[in-house]
């Protein structure tokens, strides 16, 4: 019988988190049995590929906006039926209840990872997480040496493990076709060079900056953007009154993004907030060099070879980097870089070594 591990996440919509919980769940599965739980209920099958081997253990809880005490007994009696060798939590909700309820359950281990530390700056978000923080005392990790930094300054009494994200490097690796054939199977230009961003389209991924970024460009560069979101209908106006219609292209939603990065010359990302992302090092993982922009933990996404960090929302600045990104000569890879220090396989083990040492955090 092997070992239980459980995620505890908010929400399974498309993101991060997300993304890292099911890739855990689906690279760990030979060794583990990896249960998913997402407070909120949502048709993951709409939202994930890939998943008929795990749909028994992903968990939907349908919760309510507000609190839910119900939630607490339903999860309580799920960890008491699977006995966890750990319970991991992914931001307040999943902390308040998988860490409370594991508790209540006797479960030995539970491990809770700070993704970023944006909602921290608030009294009353910081004054909650260290109350339940103390309460629960979980082996507290950050993903990132930023997110870390943050905690530390807002919150002086904790102080967190450092684990990265990493991404499965056997699972994103480099195209054997030429892009040119690869673009002309899915109706691309074949003529132009692309830079590609893969993101939700909302207001903190700044895709308006991007697209500001590609107008000061030669012609010869196109944007492919990947994602949906909220201000879809906004940025295609903005194209169109830039006159880039025959440059940008919306792709939504794509189920395997294996498809989609071998596709780029360089990947973007011009976000205003970011913990550590995880759509940089699956670029690069693919050969792909990425532009980022400073913020969050986006200096740790990038490799120092290849890679270029550029000041946020500053059209001008991005289009440079860009620019010199695709137009740098080098033979060093990007692939390098998330093979040795950000892998799936290394992240995982990490946290697994972590209920065997027995590392507890301690209220100083």
């Amino acid at each position: 019988m092997k070992p239980v591990i459980v995620h505890v996440v908010q929400h399974l919509k498309p993101g991060g988190i997300e993304s890292l919980a099911l890739e855990f769940q689906r690279a760990a599965q030979p060794f583990f049995d990896v249960h998913i739980i997402s407070l909120e209920k949502h048709n993951v099958q709409y939202y994930w590929n890939n998943i008929d081997g795990v749909k028994e253990f992903i968990h939907g809880l349908n919760k309510k906006p507000g609190w839910q005490a119900n939630i607490f007994t339903q999860l309580t009696h799920f960890f008491k039926a699977v006995n966890p060798m750990y319970v991991h939590t992914h931001h307040i909700g999943p902390l308040v209840y998988g860490g409370v309820s594991a508790r209540l359950a006797n479960v030995k281990h539970i491990i809770h990872t700070e993704h970023d530390a944006w909602h921290l700056a608030k009294a009353k978000p910081r004054l909650l997480q260290k109350l339940f923080i103390a309460l629960i005392q979980p082996i507290y990790v950050a993903d990132a040496n930023f997110v870390a930094e943050q905690v530390n300054r807002l919150m002086p009494s904790l102080h967190p493990i450092v684990i990265t994200n990493g991404i499965d490097t056997n699972k994103f690796t480099p195209s054997e076709f030429s892009k040119k054939k690869l673009r002309a199977k899915v109706n691309l230009p074949t003529d132009l060079k692309f830079i590609g961003c893969a993101a939700r389209l909302e207001s903190v991924k700044a895709h308006d900056v991007l697209i500001k970024a590609l107008h000061h460009l030669p012609s010869d560069i196109g944007l492919l953007l990947a994602g949906t979101g909220s201000l879809e209908q906004e940025l295609k106006a903005l194209v169109i009154k830039l006159n880039l219609q025959q440059r940008v292209f919306f792709l939504g939603h794509i189920d395997d993004m294996t498809t989609f990065y071998p596709l780029l010359d360089v990947f973007c990302l011009a976000s205003h907030n970011e913990g550590l992302p995880l759509s940089p090092l699956e670029a690069q993982a693919c050969g792909i060099p990425a532009v980022l922009t400073n913020v969050g933990g986006c200096k740790e996404a990038v490799c120092s070879e290849t890679g270029i960090i550029v000041e946020a929302n500053n059209p001008t600045l991005l289009s440079q980097a860009l620019l010199r990104s695709l137009n740098q000569k080098t033979n060093q890879s990007p692939r390098v870089f998330v093979e040795k220090q950000r892998s799936l396989d290394k992240m995982i083990n990490q946290y697994v070594s972590l209920t065997q040492s027995e590392l507890r955090w301690k209220l100083c």
